[in-house]
């Protein structure tokens, strides 16, 4: 796992030579911990280049009772890359990524305009972002353009 931590994209040679374990020893593991769930593997892209350039924060108000239905039900929408709860005036947050601002209120209106437990929407408008988890986008990139060091 540490070897693993290290390097994501490390091959099984690699992790084989790293921990002094075969590389068929290796495999076996890494087969074994992504089958009982101990480990996945997530991919994250910058979606500028692909289109993907209008980003919101949605800040909800929903029913305790209905809470786990509708975060559940949010996480299948394939606009909402991040659902999750919260606590205070509002109890679910989620990160929305659009192709367009028409794309956005037409989620907004017809997606979440359709889940009857949510009471309020209150959505932010992501201008810029300075810190996020993945990679730096590449110099010049459109997700690059504003960025400062």
């Amino acid at each position: 796992m540490d070897a693993r931590r290290r390097d994501g994209r490390a091959a099984i040679a690699e992790l084989a030579a790293g921990t002094d374990r075969s590389p068929a020893t290796v495999s076996r593991r890494l087969d074994h911990l992504r089958a009982c769930g101990a480990i996945f593997f997530d991919i994250e892209i910058d979606p500028a280049p692909l289109g993907g350039n209008v980003k919101a924060l949605l800040w909800m108000a929903v029913a305790s009772a209905h809470l786990d239905d509708v975060a559940t039900a949010l996480a299948r929408h394939d606009e909402l890359a991040f659902v999750a709860h919260t606590t205070g005036p509002t109890n679910l947050v989620a990160h929305t990524l659009c192709w367009a601002t028409a794309a956005l209120d037409r989620h907004l209106t017809h997606g979440l305009g359709a889940v009857q437990a949510i009471h309020t929407v209150e959505t932010a408008p992501v201008l810029r972002t300075l810190k996020a988890v993945g990679t730096f986008p590449t110099p010049g990139s459109p997700s690059d353009r504003g960025r400062t060091t």
